[in-house]
């Protein structure tokens, strides 16, 4: 997934259908204008080898204050998901295969369970990383920007999560 700006939360399903919703909210701003800028939004889907690519594209870069998106993501919760997000805040809880999160700016919370995790990753340029629910077994490392790690785990999946400047924050539960 490819998501430039704004507000994801990745959901888990027990089904076998990705989903994705996304809501345009406006603060200040017309209702006609709020419009023309959410009709602006292109999401473009691809499904090659077995592997859905999705992008949301023509996001505003000009005179968009007040304009946000928010989007959910459904996913079962086994399958690998990667991530590029622009800025904004990524929440995601109870994916249990392969993680894969850049987000350049803003802040970053995954929970997944500790059962189906191998190792975990977590790295930040400028912010805080850190990961959860080790019982001290992950290593830590940085000043400005920081760096932990921790791989204990008996599960399969592994966890890669990159901010370039926010808080970066695993939770093993």
């Amino acid at each position: 997934l490819e998501f430039p700006v704004g507000e994801l939360k990745v959901i888990p399903t027990d089904g076998s259908k990705v989903e994705f919703h996304v809501r345009v909210k406006c603060r200040g701003r017309s209702e006609d204008r709020c419009e023309e800028l959410a009709n602006e939004l292109v999401l473009q889907s691809n499904d090659k080898g077995g592997t859905l690519h999705l992008k949301l594209e023509d996001y505003p870069k000009w005179h968009n204050k007040g304009f946000s998106v928010h989007a959910e993501l459904y996913v079962p919760r086994k399958l690998p998901i990667e991530i590029d997000m622009g800025v904004g805040e990524l929440d995601m809880a109870g994916i249990e295969g392969d993680l894969d999160v850049d987000l350049g700016v803003g802040d970053a919370d995954i929970r997944t369970p500790r059962s189906a995790t191998s190792h975990v990753t977590v790295d930040t340029g400028i912010g805080d990383a850190e990961i959860r629910g080790t019982a001290g077994e992950a290593q830590r490392s940085g000043f400005v920007g920081s760096h932990a790690s921790w791989r204990s785990g008996t599960g399969k999946s592994s966890v890669r999560l990159h901010v370039g400047v926010g808080d970066a924050t695993v939770r093993l539960e």
